[in-house]
């Protein structure tokens, strides 16, 4: 076979793959925000998230990127996990629309396409970005159009080289070899559905018959399950699980045909075949209406076992410590509708976030019991749930409320980014503290701030969790400013040892300039808990 023969078809198949390029990086950015927003407003009912999985997959004809951004979702803490995982799946449903388009025939749209977006480039009306993503995305359907056409024409020729070889006689004997040949295209191309449009070009020509592009489509559609075990290796918990379910999906699928090809040897008839040839009479529109319903049957399969799959994923992949803690635990999402309800849901999640307060201390105290958690995670742990806290506030603000319920909303807001504030402020201590232990004097006072710390942290969330007006006056009373203590605190260290290391001094005086910030930040937080304290309060400042 000589190399004209087949540089129709490797040219197509370059404006092929360019095509689906340039389609994939230019829609996800044009549509990311607005199906970002979109997403993480879904419920948790199947046939929403197949609903708009299917349109995300149309939309951005990437399963990866419709991955990938519910995963950026999943661990921002924007959508829980349950709600999210159906999503990425029936994306595939989506998906096949680039398959059934190859067996159009769409060459005069191309032409316009391209013509449009050659316009556009030649005379500069693309300069916003919103503008250049529309003008690239209209350029890749044009070259994805071209592409396809020129793979069509081009198999002509590879087909009757292929012919006198034999290879299509011999591949059309050893369904397990197209199966091969199916999985090795989808690695390559990263894609199955771009694997699965080849055989869909290759049908049209004739180069292979209808029940060999079938054993390529499953074979495909297996290839694609090992991608997606490439994409979760990198991932744990939550974000490997969702990774996982793309595996899931395509395997279901497979199992789905496997039990409708034993059936229909049982029965001795072509099972596969004659639901295709419902949809369609021409066998490449068959093939690609098999991708279809292969994709349909994979997700409807999962969707249905979902109860029984996920407990396997968390075991497969478990979640981190740091996974374990950034989960929200009463952050509901149908309590909106009942805002005096989702309020005091939140006012449940900061009394789970100052309970952990004490523990960023944890690794700097001498009698802590057990393996403490760095300060770190629990900071970023922190900040995932304040986050979402916010987000919910601002939802619950957005719904009609009585003056009583609107005070305590924004009070619970002013409290959030306190919280977010002292997660910070603690961390930076613990962190300063561990320097200044390298003098004996300064190593002294920093324990003794530590301990100070422990206990009035303790108490503020104490007082958080009691309506005793009493026990909430004695915390604000432990909470008085220590400007004038920290600073006799300094000097007399100072007097003490002179020739203290500079990094220890300039760590004591950081820390000191720490307590007494978290010791203001728990007083406002204390002072936010009771309506009467409205008098004594400040503008908020938040730790940058």
């Amino acid at each position: 076979m000589q190399m004209h023969t087949i540089a129709p078809f490797l040219t197509g198949l370059g404006l092929f793959f360019c095509g689906v390029h340039f389609v994939s990086s230019h829609l996800v950015p044009l549509a990311g925000r607005r199906l970002r927003n979109v997403l993480s407003r879904l419920g948790g009912q199947p046939i929403l998230a197949a609903i708009f999985g299917s349109i995300a997959g149309a939309i951005t004809q990437s399963t990866n990127a419709v991955t990938s951004v519910m995963i950026g979702l999943v661990s921002a803490g924007m959508i829980d996990k349950r709600r999210a995982i159906l999503i990425p799946i029936w994306s595939n449903v989506g998906l096949s629309l680039l398959v059934i388009l190859v067996a159009v025939d769409l060459r005069l749209a191309a032409s316009y396409l391209v013509a449009l977006a050659g316009v556009a480039v030649y005379f500069g009306l693309d300069r916003t970005d919103r503008i250049r993503h529309a003008v690239g995305t209209v350029l890749g359907l044009g070259l994805l159009f071209i592409g396809m056409q020129m793979l069509k024409e081009g198999t002509e020729p590879l087909r009757d080289g292929l012919m006198q070889d034999g290879f299509i006689a011999t591949a059309a004997r050893f369904p397990a070899l197209l199966f091969l040949i199916g999985a090795g295209l989808a690695l390559l191309c990263q894609s199955s559905s771009v694997a699965s449009a080849l055989a869909v070009a290759a049908t049209h020509a004739e180069l292979i018959d209808v029940s060999s592009a079938f054993w390529l489509v499953y074979g495909a559609n297996f290839g694609a399950a090992g991608n997606y075990l490439l994409v979760a290796l990198p991932y744990r918990g939550d974000a490997a699980q969702i990774a996982i379910m793309q595996i899931v999906q395509k395997l279901a699928g497979l199992l789905v045909v496997f039990a409708v090809l034993a059936v229909g040897a049982v029965v001795g008839r072509p099972l596969i075949a004659e639901l295709s040839g419902v949809f369609a009479h021409s066998a490449s529109a068959q093939v690609a209406w098999l991708f279809l319903l292969y994709q349909v049957a994979g997700a409807l399969l999962s969707t249905i076992f979902i109860n029984q799959i996920l407990p396997l994923l968390e075991r497969i992949a478990p979640p981190s410590k740091l996974q374990e803690l950034s989960k929200p635990a009463y952050l509901i999402e149908d309590a909106l509708v009942e805002p005096s309800t989702a309020l005091d849901l939140v006012a449940r999640e900061e009394h789970r976030l100052l309970q952990r307060l004490p523990a960023m201390l944890d690794t700097i105290r001498a009698d802590t019991e057990g393996v403490p958690i760095p300060p770190a995670t629990l900071r970023t742990a922190s900040a995932t749930i304040t986050a979402a806290m916010a987000r919910f506030l601002g939802s619950i603000l957005e719904s009609s409320l009585d003056r009583i319920d609107r005070e305590k909303a924004v009070r619970l807001q002013h409290r959030t980014a306190n919280l977010n504030a002292l997660y910070e402020s603690l961390d930076e201590f613990v962190q300063t503290c561990k320097l200044a232990r390298q003098s004996p004097p300064s190593g002294r006072v920093a324990d003794q701030m530590t301990e100070a710390l422990h206990t009035l942290l303790m108490a503020l969330a104490d007082a958080a969790d009691t309506d005793d007006q009493s026990e909430r006056e004695m915390t604000l009373a432990l909470l008085t400013y220590r400007d004038e203590l920290m600073e006799r605190i300094r000097q007399r260290v100072l007097r003490e040892d002179p020739d203290m290391p500079a990094k220890a001094q300039e760590a004591l005086f950081a820390a000191t300039m720490l307590f007494e910030r978290i010791v203001w930040l728990a007083r406002r937080t204390a002072l936010l808990f009771s309506p009467e304290h409205t008098a004594e309060r400040q503008p908020l400042v938040v730790a940058s």
